[in-house]
């Protein structure tokens, strides 16, 4: 999700948890397309953007269990960033995650179970056991992120598998701009009052809590109520304007390991200087 849509959504999550007058039907990103839909909230953002903010875009590592899904095409089983190497092996039987540094769903070391480890083969869910894996059964390296099957994966379809990351980068992203309430009821002395309310709320300290990371809002402009439409479902709206800073953490994990490939080690033991 965007940090635009995340916003959007935090705004829509807190405005639906509020009891407004007139109690609108929806709160949220959608125009309502009949007068059954009467009252709406419909959130937009007029103005964005994405400034940077130092070394907060370099991110710090963090430790814990993150949980992350990769989703393997079978058909194409290499990453973007790194199409010479294949995911998996030539005979078929091991699959090598795009992470490796697996941790349990606590955040511990050791071997994973099935709270730690999901995975589905073409829509066929697989056990995960701690030895020699069976049919419809497979085993993990959590060190280096490698599943080990007992029969070949197939050359085509999808392997989802769900895991822990016990350490990843968090990133600080910002986002600047005008956030645009347009409230749409059936008649004008309702928008008044259900913009009245929402502008309030949005201006109160209930909305520093409740919509995460908010740094900062404030009204730009408060518009008249419009006529009704022409088209259905012939709202009667009314726009509100407001600056607002907001920032959030962003977790990938660029920092947990990545795929760790297997590099050949040739001895050169007892052969004198210049021999």
């Amino acid at each position: 999700m965007t940090v635009e849509s995340a916003f959007l959504a935090s705004v829509a999550s807190y405005l639906s948890g509020l009891t407004l007058s007139p109690a609108p039907k929806s709160v949220g990103a959608v125009e309502p397309a009949a007068s059954s839909e009467l009252p709406a909230v419909v959130l937009s953002l007029e103005e964005s953007s994405r400034p940077r903010i130092g070394l907060g875009d370099t991110g710090s590592v963090i430790t814990g269990a993150l949980p992350w899904t990769a989703r393997i095409d079978l058909n194409n089983p290499r990453l973007p960033e790194d199409p010479s190497f294949s995911l998996v092996s030539p005979d078929r039987l091991r699959l090598t995650l795009p992470h490796g540094g697996l941790v349990r769903s606590d955040g511990s070391e050791g071997a994973l179970g099935p709270a730690d480890l999901t995975v589905t083969v073409k829509g066929t869910p697989y056990t995960v056991v701690s030895g020699t894996p069976g049919a419809n059964q497979v085993s993990a390296d959590p060190a280096v992120g490698v599943l080990t099957f007992a029969d070949p994966l197939d050359t085509s379809g999808l392997v989802v598998v769900t895991y822990f990351l016990g350490q990843w980068e968090r990133r600080v992203e910002r986002l600047n701009g005008v956030l645009r309430v347009d409230t749409c009821t059936g008649a004008g002395l309702d928008a008044v009052q259900l913009s009245d309310a929402v502008v309030e709320a949005l201006l109160g300290p209930g909305a520093r809590g409740a919509v995460a990371r908010l740094i900062s809002i404030q009204l730009r402009s408060l518009g008249s109520v419009g006529v009704p439409g022409e088209a259905p479902p012939q709202a009667r709206r009314r726009t509100a304007l407001l600056g607002f800073e907001f920032e959030r953490d962003v977790d990938r994990p660029e920092s947990s390991g990545g795929v760790i490939r297997e590099i050949p080690v040739t001895a050169n033991v007892g052969v004198p200087d210049g021999g």
